[in-house]
């Protein structure tokens, strides 16, 4: 399935982030279908191991339950940080600065995923002693989403930005991780967590890092990989129109929610005080703004699939692999076999697009793609 001359340093950093996403999906995501199993196991066949009265531990079933429920945000955030490395670099023609740091970013994520969950735990009682060496442990993973943030700025120093739709998701996404990432530095502190846990701080920080990324790397990634999947450009100004409209909802709706949690608001209440009725009401109109530009990025994809402008074959001139290709996707991917010659990401060199080699398999000839 391997390309030849596909080698470890000239994959795409998008598959670097599909694999990281991967191996942390196949270790924590079946902890929580342990967490599942044994309830059902306590509901039906009278097991103990989460009923307190029969030696069992409600503490187990947090801890099994955040084994997933915190390195899953990670899961969604970081192939929309790939995606959005693997087009950045196309719209601002300049090579990825500095790949093996963000593979290395990637890397730590990976492993620090393991050691940050019991931060949802400070206010349970369970451990009191592992609070602090777990608060170290979760402000260290601010390291490695700072190296893809620094990869990211590299990146764009001196570039030539084409602003199109996804380079602009570029933009909102590094915003919304700054923020996400700040606010998330405070909320793995013991002490501060005494305050805002359980808050609509929380939930303000919670949609900054995975709704911030995930959303709107989303939306960069369908407009980037759209021509390749449907032989159509994606409308232009509805695409953007839609995306800048769900961009500010975004910020009035969460950005009031960071005021009504630090006036004291507490998370998962029906019915609150009358104090946090205007930080609510700014809140509830930015969401429903947030629905009216995905309304209109829906349109711009259905009109876009069925009338849009026939897209060529590589409208961004991209070098990875799958822009050298037929727009769409032919049945048989290459009518032949490619070899890669050299990285991804080599805008500035002469001859910029001459980045694989096509090996014919019946006259071993190879004809360099343009």
């Amino acid at each position: 399935m391997r390309a030849r001359g596909m080698t470890w340093n000239r994959v795409p950093i998008f598959v670097i982030g599909i694999l990281a996403a991967a191996i942390m999906g196949l270790v924590w995501f079946p902890m929580y279908q342990y967490s599942q199993a044994f309830a059902f196991s306590d509901k039906v066949f009278g097991s103990s191991f989460f009923i307190p009265q029969e030696g069992g531990s409600v503490w187990l079933y947090e801890n099994l339950f955040w084994l997933l429920g915190h390195p899953e945000v990670y899961v969604i955030v970081v192939p929309a940080t790939a995606a959005l490395l693997e087009l950045m670099v196309v719209f601002l023609r300049k090579p990825l600065f500095s790949y093996k740091v963000a593979v290395a970013g990637f890397a730590g994520i990976v492993g620090l995923s393991s050691v940050v969950w019991v931060h949802h735990m400070y206010m349970t009682g369970w451990a009191p002693s592992a609070g602090y060496p777990f608060m170290l442990s979760t402000e260290l993973i601010s390291i490695p989403f700072g190296f893809l943030v620094l990869v990211m700025l590299g990146t764009m120093w001196r570039g030539k930005v084409w602003t199109r739709l996804p380079m602009m998701t570029v933009y909102a996404v590094l915003w919304c991780k700054i923020i996400g990432g700040i606010t998330g530095v405070y909320l793995s502190d013991v002490p501060v967590d005494q305050y805002m846990h359980g808050s609509m701080f929380v939930v303000a920080h919670f949609h900054f890092m995975l709704m911030g990324a995930g959303l709107f790397g989303a939306m960069g990634a369908i407009a980037y990989w759209f021509p390749k999947m449907t032989g159509k450009m994606l409308h232009h100004r509805l695409g953007m129109t839609g995306f800048w409209v769900a961009f500010f909802a975004f910020q009035i709706t969460f950005g009031s929610m960071f005021v009504a949690g630090l006036q004291g608001q507490p998370r998962r209440v029906l019915q609150f005080d009358n104090a946090f009725d205007i930080s609510n009401w700014i809140s509830t109109i930015g969401a429903y703004m947030i629905g009216v530009g995905m309304l209109i990025f829906l349109y711009a994809i259905i009109t876009s699939w069925r009338s849009g402008t026939i897209a060529p074959a590589n409208p961004w001139g991209a070098k990875t692999l799958e822009w050298q290709t037929q727009t769409p996707v032919p049945l048989e991917n290459f009518p032949v076999l490619p070899v890669v010659t050299s990285d991804p990401y080599g805008y500035g060199v002469p001859d910029p697009y001459a980045t694989i080699e096509h090996e014919m398999t019946d006259e071993n000839e190879t004809v360099g793609a343009r």
